[in-house]
């Protein structure tokens, strides 16, 4: 039948399906794909992706539709086949034809274009092959094209759906990240009347505080209505683990993902509910890290940016940008280059940034100190501050030496900084009603089991004192929930820092070690059921491994993290240190992994492996093998600090077993140092 002929219903339906199969690759599979495989740039959540992708998908499909159908007879015809090719030559450029342009970045100004006129001449004559394609159908099979457009527009979509199904559960952890940030709104704001802070100093352990203590003999009177708790024993060894439990009650123990853990952390009920429920203005300034999704409706300074005004517009326009850059032609790809700075684009300006104390003091003198406000009868605030961490660049009086200062030095000026905030509630008439708690997220000997933690209670301005007090900072949340209820024996341990004082010598108490490298990265449980908390006295009950200690087959194309999450931890047998929760050390002159596959593709030579490199630690010469042959050899430079570890596995050197042993030398180190600080790992086919 001739197309004249064709009545508005078979022109709508055979126009629908390369609509469809158009918006499919485009507007649904091009954004999708790239947020899983890109997640790790990504600051919102694949959730806030899908509002704008729904919206363009369905207007984009159904703008489509019309202008394929509306017209009749050639230039129906000519319409649907050139959109047939442009749609195959977008899902052949997408999935089977990109390069990494040597950057990889999406930064026109780093690509040189001039480079590539041998690759872009090959990749036009694909996108001509493409476009072309169809047509030749037409001509070819004049009664029978139709059917065999749609066919292949049906046999492609379903591989898309399929391929997009795939990403999607083997990426399903990282897709419930929240769009959340930290910001510094309402830091030096408190109440009138009623006002809790809690400062936490990273890595302030008591035996730090002694010796200030003794260089400052006169911090007993400065410190009055304090109680210095003796006998604290913290949560975890590392902010990892230790500030979680600190803010929420529960534990880390590797048994699951970190992502997946302080999501459920949050969803729990805790203090902070209590506290909202109270009508108390509470605000955490500590790192993004240790907030799940339901710390956005609990903690008044984190914020959903992608529910923001405006917030959909940008998400929508920067993924379709990167996906227009991914999908198109070489020759037209820099109309669309862009920073993934961009990404970033609707930030707040007012994000915290943790460790930056010398400006967290700044800006509070910038205000003039607190503000006190009647918008809330009672407020919390919990600054996470830096502490006796490395590296020291704070002096005596909270300004910054880039030069660096000593650990004494540090020490000063963040009670420096306490001190001026106490002046501050003093001279204002607030400090009698104010609670305040000064403690630190963990130790900085032995296991760091034994922090420092000082607590003044409302109305409490006697003398300082002490108390060997059985207390754990596990004990924070109810001490918190104290502050509003009498209610708080569900929360956390159910009980105070005051209620601990009347507890029994032989209270029991729990101590998590975050200890162990390479696949035997471990938390350890430890128990005392004395007043005695040195590491010799506490007592191993339990080791919670990563993924329960199994080494799953590893799934070609899913990207492994060194950081929180540690699911490459398992494959790393030698070289490879304990991570922080912000990336894994190489710290070895050799460092091994072994990776078994799940399966390997028939007819594939190469499989593509990328490490994503956070620091470079010594600039030397790197030889990688892959079960005995050489893959890569360079030097570690900030280069492959920018654009990563890249290189092929031939599959001929993969076994039987279908493992791959990936070896790490640095020729040039005579002992093992810290080298490289990797984030990621992915092996994926080209």
């Amino acid at each position: 039948m001739e197309d004249k002929h064709l009545s508005i219903k078979h022109r709508f339906a055979f126009g629908a399906m390369i609509a469809g199969f158009f918006a499919m690759t485009l507007l649904v599979y091009g954004p999708l794909s790239l947020y899983v495989n890109g997640n790790d740039e990504m600051w919102f959540s694949f959730r806030s992706l899908l509002l704008p992708v729904t919206v363009v998908s369905l207007l984009g499909f159904a703008l489509m539709t019309g202008i394929l159908s509306l017209p009749k007879g050639g230039i129906h015809k000519l319409l649907c086949c050139l959109v047939f090719g442009v749609s195959l030559g977008l899902y052949i450029q997408c999935g089977f034809f990109n390069i990494s342009y040597g950057s990889g970045v999406l930064d026109g100004s780093q690509i040189a274009w001039k480079d590539y006129n041998t690759y872009g001449a090959i990749d036009s004559a694909m996108w001509a092959a493409c476009i072309a394609l169809p047509f030749a159908v037409y001509m070819v099979f004049k009664r029978s094209w139709r059917h065999i457009l749609m066919v292949a527009a049906v046999f492609i979509m379903l591989m898309q759906v399929g391929s997009l199904a795939v990403i999607l559960y083997q990426n399903q952890n990282s897709l419930n990240k929240l769009s959340h940030e930290v910001t510094i709104d309402g830091m030096y704001d408190l109440s009138r009347d009623d006002n809790t802070l809690v400062f936490v100093l990273g890595s302030m352990d008591k035996s730090y505080y002694d010796a200030y203590k003794q260089a400052h003999p006169e911090i007993e009177e400065q410190f009055r209505g304090f109680t210095e708790y003796t006998n604290a024993l913290g949560t975890g060894s590392d902010q990892l683990v230790s500030m979680p439990s600190m803010l929420t009650g529960e534990v880390y123990k590797k048994d699951t993902k970190y992502s997946k853990f302080i999501n459920n952390a949050w969803n729990t009920y805790n203090a902070y509910d209590v506290l909202d429920r109270a009508g108390v203005d509470t605000r955490i300034y500590a790192d993004d890290k240790y907030f799940g999704n339901a710390a956005v409706r609990k903690v008044e300074n984190i914020a959903d940016r992608a529910q923001d005004s405006g917030a959909y517009w940008v998400i929508g326009n920067t993924m379709y940008r990167y996906t227009m850059y991914n999908s198109v032609p070489h020759y037209l790809k820099r109309l669309f280059w862009m920073s993934l700075n961009e990404y970033s684009s609707f930030k707040s300006n007012s994000t915290y940034n943790p460790g930056s104390d010398d400006q967290f003091y700044a800006d509070y003198t910038a205000k003039g100190g607190f503000t006190y406000k009647g918008d809330y009868d009672a407020a919390v605030r919990i600054y996470d501050l830096k502490g006796a961490e490395r590296p020291y660049r704070l002096t005596a009086t909270a300004e910054k030496n880039t030069d660096g200062t000593t650990l004494e030095e540090q020490i000063e000026g963040e009670f420096y900084i306490i001190l001026q905030m106490l002046d501050d509630l003093r001279e204002n008439g607030k400090l009698e009603r104010a609670r305040i708690i000064i403690t630190a997220d963990n130790g900085d000997a032995e296991y760091n089991q034994k922090p420092l933690l000082l607590y003044k209670d409302k109305n409490s301005m006697g003398a300082y004192k002490t108390s060997s007090a059985p207390v754990s900072l596990f004990d924070l949340p109810a001490t918190l929930a104290s502050t509003v209820t009498t209610s708080y024996k569900d929360i956390g341990t159910g009980m105070s820092f005051r209620d601990a004082e009347s507890s029994p010598w032989n209270r029991r108490r729990f101590f998590y070690l975050n200890t162990g490298s390479n696949a035997e990265s471990r938390i350890e449980e430890y128990k005392t059921n004395s007043s005695a908390i040195g590491a010799d006295e506490l007592k191993l009950v339990n080791k919670y491994y990563i993924n329960g200690g199994k080494i799953d087959n590893y799934v070609l194309g899913t990207e492994l993290t060194f950081t929180e999450d540690e699911t490459a931890a398992v494959y790393c047998k030698s070289g490879f240190g304990h991570t922080n929760g912000w990336r894994t050390i190489i710290n070895a002159a050799e460092a091994t992994m072994e990776i078994p596959i799940e399966d390997i593709p028939e007819n594939l030579e190469d499989l593509h492996a990328y490490f994503s490199v956070l620091s470079i630690y010594r600039e030397t010469d790197c030889v990688i093998y892959a079960n005995d042959e050489e893959v890569y050899t360079g030097r570690l430079t900030s280069d492959v600090r920018t654009n990563g570890l890249n290189f092929l596995i031939p599959t001929d050197v993969i076994g039987r077993d279908k493992t791959v042993t990936l070896t790490f030398r640095f020729p040039e180190l005579e002992e093992d140092t810290e080298v490289i600080a990797l984030t990621s790992f992915k092996i994926y086919k080209q």
